[in-house]
Formats: C-alpha cells, sequence, structure tokens
C-alpha cells in the first residue's frame, strides 16, 4: 500500500491519538495548516481514500471511525467489541 504524503500525515496523526476524538479542526490544522481549517471537504475525501487503502469501504470502517460533527477517531484494541 502506498499512501500520499498528505495520507501518511492524516494516518499518523490518528496513530498518534489512538482511541482519542480528534475534532475536524485539530485534524485539518495538523495536516493541512491552519489556514485550511474550515476546508472539511479535504478531510473527508483524504479520511475515505485512506480507509479504501486500509482495505475499508469508504463510509464504513473498522480502524477509522466517524464521530458525527465532531471528527474521527482511530480505533485500538480497547474498544473493538468481540460480541
Amino acid at each position: 500500500m502506498r499512501l500520499t504524503p498528505t495520507e501518511y500525515d492524516l494516518l499518523k496523526a490518528l496513530i498518534q491519538a489512538a482511541g482519542k476524538v480528534l475534532t475536524h479542526q485539530q485534524l485539518l490544522r495538523q495536516v493541512w495548516g491552519p489556514a485550511y481549517t474550515t476546508a472539511s471537504h479535504l478531510l473527508r475525501v483524504n479520511v475515505a481514500t485512506l480507509r479504501e487503502k486500509l482495505g475499508q469501504g469508504p463510509v464504513h470502517s473498522t480502524y477509522i471511525i466517524t464521530e458525527p460533527r465532531i471528527g474521527y477517531r482511530l480505533r485500538t484494541d480497547d474498544y473493538v467489541s468481540y460480541s
């Protein structure tokens, strides 16, 4: 799997905060810079592409969890449900 530099930075940010919710603004600031904090379309597109590259569907994810109207978090083993 090959990641673009942006996808790599996005995955790195999620890994560094594994299990914690990162807001849209936090991710945009961290990955694209402070001038992009309102460019949520960039985030949505890159998360969808990253999910596909991780072998997941673009919407439903096992690893990158969407927290509606808040942001995203990377699922850790502590959050996996075995039921």
